[in-house]
């Protein structure tokens, strides 16, 4: 690649195209990063082109069939990711209101994605005057507290009406990860197949969705199971799993690491869970949307 023509800039690049090389790899094609951006397909090729020349390094390997990211690309990823964090940091840090305000935020547990206290940080060093309580719980238990004027916003599931979509999550499930398995702790579930023993179940007590749909997937799927734990909270369906006292179903995002994704012929498939945003409908906070805008963007950068 020909270096003459290019500028005394280490990186003379525009925030764009990193997004497009960001959505290239994320959604697994120029195609379908084409939608996401807004741009078309020979654009988003382009961007990522130029690119690749004016650091003059293979970022992406093409077929015409996939798109895989070199070695090269992954160290460069990881660089891009955090620009574009910063750039959405320093926007709304700029144009964030002056006044100093408390912003009462309730998050529905099992939705609460790994990240969040990063995204807190994020958020809080993005808005400096903007004071941040956090509230986590059961969804059904954050309404009443919008409702009597003790939270400004609120993410949950589709339990209440009024709420607006944010994203849809798939949901697994989850099981003892390999340090349980090599503590001498054996699989639960019999999810290899073996046998017809029933299922035992870490679920979280009534009325918790997740609980209700791992019930009608078994019962549809004829597979036998029985309550091993009911806990009180994600961080207890979660020691319980790791305990290997019994599998669950848990969003994508809230699965901790050391924990295990499970698959398998004897397991039935699940629908995705929806997240939404409630808002007081008497009240609007000026920092609602921005904390909505925030979370959207961390969710999508990965």
């Amino acid at each position: 690649m020909s270096k003459s023509n290019r500028s005394n800039f280490k990186l003379d690049t525009d925030l764009l195209s990193l997004r497009s090389l960001i959505a290239v790899v994320e959604e697994g094609g120029f195609s379908a990063a084409a939608k996401r951006v807004g741009r078309t397909q020979s654009a988003i090729s382009l961007q990522v082109a130029k690119l690749e020349d004016r650091l003059g390094a293979k970022l992406l390997e093409r077929t015409s069939r996939s798109v895989s990211v070199t070695p090269a690309g992954e160290i460069f990823l990881s660089y891009a990711r955090r620009i574009l964090e910063l750039s959405d940091e320093a926007f709304l840090a700029v144009s964030a209101p002056e006044e100093k305000t408390l912003l009462r935020v309730g998050f529905a547990e099992y939705l609460a994605p790994r990240h969040l206290p990063n995204l807190l940080a994020r958020f809080r060093r993005a808005h400096p005057n903007c004071e941040l309580s956090l509230v986590l719980g059961m969804g059904v238990d954050l309404f009443p507290s919008m409702d009597d004027g003790k939270l400004d916003l609120v993410f949950a599931g589709p339990e209440a009406d009024n709420g607006t979509l944010l994203w849809e999550e798939e949901l697994a499930w989850t099981g003892p990860g390999k340090e349980s398995a090599a503590a001498g702790f054996s699989d639960p579930a019999g999810a290899d197949g073996n046998g017809d023993q029933p299922l035992d179940l870490v679920l979280m007590h009534p009325p918790c969705s997740y609980r209700k749909i791992a019930f009608d997937s078994l019962t549809r799927a004829g597979k036998p199971w029985k309550m091993s734990i009911e806990a009180n909270s994600v961080q207890a369906v979660q020691s319980a799993i790791r305990a290997g006292l019994g599998i669950s179903v848990l969003p994508r995002s809230a699965v901790a690491e050391d924990l295990a994704f499970l698959s398998g012929d004897t397991l039935p498939d699940l629908p995705n869970t929806a997240v939404m945003s409630y808002e007081r409908p008497d009240q609007s906070h000026p920092y609602a949307q921005r904390f909505i805008d925030f979370l959207l963007a961390s969710v999508e950068g990965g």
